[in-house]
């Protein structure tokens, strides 16, 4: 078995990163914040990956281990691929009560903003 040192891990890291290319292996995306990535039950490294990335997938791998006494984290992720590619392939129709279409988002900003500038001038005019 071979274990990095806490000093070892720089190099490391910037070795891997290189061997990348410099992007993510998951998001393809150029690594601009690297973090050595590891599996928490091996302990074994397994790439360079960017902060966020490497935090969401840690809460995805720990909140799978949760679910009614445990799911594999793979298998979640797969089946999770494969339950949003359905949905957008095959949608209900049906629209959840608290979305609004970009039309819809712009108008209530476009009311808002009348209603802004109506109040902004009323009380111009109550102070003149």
């Amino acid at each position: 078995m071979k274990r990095l040192t806490a000093s070892m891990l720089k190099p490391k890291r910037a070795q891997m990163l290189k061997e990348q290319g410099g992007v993510s292996p998951i998001t393809k995306l150029p690594v601009t914040d690297p973090v050595l990535d590891h599996c928490h039950k091996t302990g074994y490294l397994r790439a360079v990956l960017n902060r966020w990335e490497n935090a969401v997938l840690g809460r995805i791998e720990n909140w799978a281990a949760r679910l009614g006494g445990g799911v594999d984290p793979i298998a979640f992720l797969r089946a999770v691929a494969d339950y949003l590619e359905h949905h957008q392939k095959y949608p209900t129709g049906i629209y959840h009560p608290t979305h609004r279409t970009e039309a819809e988002k712009k108008e209530l900003r476009n009311k808002r903003a009348r209603d802004a500038r109506r109040k902004a001038n009323k009380e111009k005019r109550i102070a003149d």
